[in-house]
């Protein structure tokens, strides 16, 4: 039966990494996603980012879900980065196309593409109240509580999340019309969606501030940039 979840979505299950404290996931899932960009010699590279990606696939069997489903969503920002890459690596006088840059291309691409895995299958095991809950005892231990970490990095994994479920929902509207995969897709939908992403922004700081939220928060600031957009 097909997939259809959105990606980066929780998927409930009774897995050994589901029971997993979600402090612990989200630190090794984090530095995994951060291994991936080490820098290297190519041939080096590509053997590092093979290792990471067997790991994430053994991961995600672990956790019952299908590795290839990790990189559900991620299709419109790889095209993306390699037009980019494509387009600084091609030559005019005389026309051609830099294989060095190509390859960069791809690499990096690959880099991308292994890093969007290791975050979605942190989102796939973890909900985003587990992982407040985790930072919270974290602040509380080093008494840093007035900092407010754990809401900030909940509210900016909660916007990951909330990203992708307003792509699916364009993309989506887009299709039903007609609409092909392109890059004219990307042209249209992306405005879009950083527009709604604003309107997110400015709902969710209008929520923090009527629960007392500290009006100083990044959240509330966000809030009087878009207001001030809008107007």
């Amino acid at each position: 039966m097909k997939d259809n979840s959105t990606p980066w979505s929780y998927r409930a299950s009774s897995s050994c990494l589901h029971r997993l404290p979600a402090g612990i996931k989200l630190v090794f899932l984090l530095l995994l996603s951060l291994a991936v960009f080490f820098p290297g010699t190519e041939s080096r590279t590509l053997i590092f980012l093979s290792g990471i990606a067997l790991l994430l696939i053994i991961l995600s069997l672990i956790a019952g879900i299908r590795p290839w489903r990790l990189l559900r969503g991620s299709g419109p920002l790889l095209l993306l980065i390699f037009v980019i890459f494509l387009l600084q690596g091609m030559e005019f006088s005389p026309f051609g196309i830099n294989k060095a840059g190509l390859r960069e291309a791809i690499v990096f691409c690959i880099r991308i593409g292994t890093a969007f895995a290791a975050g979605s299958l942190l989102f796939a095991i973890t909900t985003t109240g587990e992982i407040r809950k985790s930072i919270s005892r974290f602040e509380t231990a080093i008494h840093l509580e007035k900092f407010k970490i754990g809401i900030s990095i909940a509210l900016m994994l909660g916007f990951l999340k909330r990203f992708f479920e307003i792509w699916e929902d364009i993309t989506l509207a887009w299709k039903s019309r007609g609409g092909r995969n392109n890059l004219r897709q990307l042209k249209i939908i992306i405005p879009l969606v950083i527009e709604k992403m604003m309107v997110k922004a400015a709902e969710t700081a209008s929520a923090m501030e009527s629960r007392g939220v500290v009006t100083s928060h990044p959240c509330l600031k966000i809030k009087k940039r878009v207001r001030s957009y809008h107007n």
